[in-house]
């Protein structure tokens, strides 16, 4: 974003530190407590609130995995990334849990499932079965013919009526509100947290950059940025590597319904949960509208919309949905899906600038682990498995 000369002031005067993380999000809060723990001065910069973009607007899924089901992700990664994917996604669960996710109101350990409403869908499920268990993952299968179904409102709608219908269960996932959840992330990462503050200018001041701010300057001597969706608005070599592509949803009224698991269908084009107070929460169908929903306008649209309600409507077997919210929100997508690490290249930046980003809608399941493993690797520790060289370069 831009900031007139009208808006910018020096009311926060020059502060300075270690690093400066650019983004209050999920992974940028993340790695402010990692910094924060291995005794850094950490400054927290964001342009809005914290958790305004997509950690405070997605379903809540705290699910194991990637986009898509684990036979694919091995034939478009490669078995060992994807086996590192699956693990890096447990140990995200793992450590927000010892963070204190559990002591959150929200919190539900309740398990996820892909479900497959194909006869196509359902081969690559019962195959990831079978690899999961080869690679030492606890997962289980139910559906049509395959012994109990759960008793809630997908196995009990139209849908349940698909002989094709199975779903590949992930027993040791959860959900929460995301929202809680980020706040759970601001009380932990031990640092201050500049709100409202829109960063237009990271300078190479010789022994420090200089972040302009806003209000002020921020002399830091490394700067990570995880901004997400909003890379490119900062990052201009960023801008045709991380997309910002938005994802829609609604919530609605439905007493006496229940969804025993947290659901993707569709090879996760589709998702869907029980929220609070009597509703269910649906989201995706995005998959149709692709070239309309790119860019940041937080607006829903009547295309997509209609798509979610039609698409709740035979979830639950219902003529109509009782809907009570609608929302969006810009989520950032990298060209092959994974996350995105590694340093920038700006003039006189050195190797003094990080991005951490590009989580393709994943960012509950695996920015929190992600981000500390790119501190790791921005203070000299072990490189993770998703270098941003891959698609910008060295």
């Amino acid at each position: 974003m831009t900031v007139s000369i009208w808006r910018r002031s020096m009311s926060l005067g020059v502060q300075s530190c270690d690093v400066a993380v650019i983004g209050a999000g999920i992974c940028g809060l993340s790695a402010a407590a990692e910094l924060t723990r291995r005794g850094l001065r950490t400054i927290v910069i964001e342009r809005q609130s914290v958790g305004a973009g997509a950690s405070g607007r997605n379903a809540g899924f705290l699910m194991r995995g990637a986009a898509d089901n684990y036979w694919a992700a091995c034939e478009q990664y490669g078995r060992e990334l994807a086996r590192k994917v699956w693990r890096i996604s447990e140990e995200n669960l793992s450590m927000l849990r010892g963070a204190g996710l559990e002591r959150l109101a929200s919190y539900r350990a309740t398990p996820s499932c892909l479900v497959a409403l194909s006869a196509g869908e359902r081969e690559q499920l019962e195959r990831s079965e079978a690899m999961l268990r080869q690679d030492g993952f606890d997962v289980g299968v139910i559906g049509v013919g395959r012994g109990r179904t759960p008793q809630d409102s997908l196995w009990n709608g139209r849908v349940a009526k698909e002989r094709s219908a199975i779903g590949l269960v992930n027993p040791n996932d959860a959900c929460c509100n995301p929202v809680e959840l980020v706040e759970l992330l601001r009380a932990g990462c031990g640092c201050p947290i500049l709100e409202g503050q829109e960063v237009f200018e990271i300078n190479d001041a010789g022994s420090a950059l200089s972040v302009r701010i806003s209000d002020g300057v921020v002399n830091a001597g490394r700067v990570f940025i995880a901004t997400n969706a909003y890379a490119g608005t900062l990052v201009p070599e960023l801008a045709g590597i991380v997309a910002p592509r938005r994802g829609q949803m609604l919530a609605i009224r439905a007493e006496g319904r229940s969804l025993a698991m947290n659901y993707y269908a569709n090879h996760g084009s589709e998702y869907f949960r029980e929220g609070y107070e009597g509703t269910l929460v649906f989201g995706g169908c995005r998959a149709g509208f692709a070239a309309e929903e790119v860019g940041y306008e937080d607006r829903p649209t009547a295309g997509v919309q209609g798509a979610i309600e039609r698409f709740a409507c035979e979830v639950l077997g219902t003529s109509r949905a009782d809907v009570v919210a609608r929302w969006t929100g810009a989520m950032g997508f990298s060209p092959d899906g994974l996350p995105l690490v590694g340093r920038l290249a700006g003039a006189g930046w050195g190797d003094r600038v990080w991005f951490c980003g590009g989580f393709t809608g994943h960012g509950m399941s695996l920015a929190h682990r992600t981000a500390a493993m790119a501190v790791d690797e921005m203070l000299g520790g072990v490189a993770t498995p998703f270098p941003l060289a891959r698609v910008i370069g060295p």
